[in-house]
């Protein structure tokens, strides 16, 4: 039986579409012709298809709620629901010492090399000489044997060395659809109490949509945040007033904790008041969106693929539109919202961020930033 029971749901096949409406219409008026190239064939033909596909997408909407079963955006959106992020690829890293004249000052995001050509970018502004730490320009695993990094790659008047003494740290692959299902199913129940969790926790539930936050447990800066920090930086606020964010903050931020906004137009400070009547700055960061445009082209090798291009364009604009602050625009991950509708062929595929040069690489996305992606940016040609 067809539809929602007891068992779960079964969507209706088209023949069986096809069949009952023509049953109907012979027992209320015996004798319709129902060839396929006459008039009520062909229309019975095109109704039962609209039909089918509307039985398609309530399967669609039904597997979504089951995370052994949902996949791509879906299961990402159940994750969120019970708070667990689906993981992307991280960057592999290193510290390295920087030698030059005293007092010269290594900007962040210049750059060095290995003998490969492999580059990494120094994550904060260092001053000679003092160690750094260099972060890979390629997502993924990449090794960083010590010794490995001995380039200079950007021209800094001072800056004379680089010396790797120590292996460096091995990014990790993006989880697959069943690592993030382990994952979730591992963590879903446990309670949360730490300062980060609880604080992102309830600002999901005052309404924000996406939510970073780091703590800086070090004794040193990292990424610009200083030393026994909490940095937290929001997007998609969805009206939530600044007040709301900031109170939520501070009453979840441990006792003494400061807290930091990255420089540039999203910096906010907002003053309220402690249980006792005393005035409390808290800081956060608003973030920026950046532009993303999607060029690409396909072809249906599926004969039933109606409604494969609308379901590509929501599929891509689910993921880029709901990828956190920071988080980079994996080009390679795109294909799989992309070739399960239609049987989707992909002839080409590039991108950029709006009013670059098009290509076939990864969009970076500072911390303070999120990508961003509209239909009309959104480009494909169906051949």
């Amino acid at each position: 039986m067809s539809g929602l029971d007891i068992t779960g749901f079964t969507a209706e096949k088209l023949l069986d579409i096809q069949t009952r409406i023509k049953g109907k219409l012979e027992l209320f008026n015996p004798g319709f012709d129902f060839r396929p190239e006459s008039p009520d064939g062909q229309l019975i033909d095109i109704m039962s298809f609209e039909l089918w596909q509307a039985w398609q997408q309530l399967n669609m909407v039904y597997n979504s709620y089951d995370p052994s079963i949902a996949t791509g955006a879906a299961l990402r959106n159940l994750g969120q629901i019970s708070g667990i992020s689906y993981g992307t690829a991280q960057r592999s890293y290193a510290t390295i010492e920087l030698q030059g004249t005293d007092g010269v000052l290594v900007p962040a995001n210049s750059l060095v090399s290995d003998a490969d050509g492999n580059e990494y970018f120094v994550a904060f502004d260092t001053l000679l000489p003092s160690n750094a730490r260099v972060i890979s320009k390629l997502a993924g695993p990449l090794p960083i044997p010590a010794g490995s990094i001995i380039n200079i790659d950007s021209a800094v008047n001072g800056w004379t060395g680089v010396t790797q003494t120590t292996d460096g740290i091995i990014g990790t692959e993006p989880m697959s659809d069943q690592q993030f299902r382990n994952f979730r199913q591992s963590t879903v129940m446990r309670n949360y109490v730490g300062t980060v969790d609880t604080m992102r926790g309830r600002l999901i539930e005052a309404g924000v949509g996406q939510v970073s936050v780091y703590a800086n447990n070090t004794m040193g800066t990292i990424n610009t945040v200083p030393a026994q920090t909490v940095s937290v930086v929001v997007d998609d606020i969805n009206g939530v007033d600044d007040e709301t964010i900031a109170t939520i903050i501070f009453e979840t931020n441990a006792v003494g904790c400061p807290t930091y906004s990255y420089a540039g137009a999203g910096a906010t400070a907002v003053t309220i008041q402690d249980s006792q009547g005393f005035d409390q700055v808290v800081n956060f960061t608003k973030s920026s969106a950046v532009p993303i445009e999607i060029d690409i082209t396909v072809l249906f090798l599926d004969e039933e693929s109606a409604g494969a291009l609308e379901s590509i364009q929501t599929a891509l604009m689910d993921y880029v539109n709901s990828l956190q602050s920071g988080a980079d625009v994996i080009y390679t991950h795109l294909y799989q919202y992309i070739t399960p509708y239609g049987q989707a062929q992909v002839n080409v595929l590039n991108l950029q961020k709006l009013g670059d040069v098009a290509g076939s690489v990864n969009i970076g996305i500072g911390t303070e930033e999120f990508a961003s992606l509209v239909l009309d940016n959104l480009n494909i040609t169906v051949i």
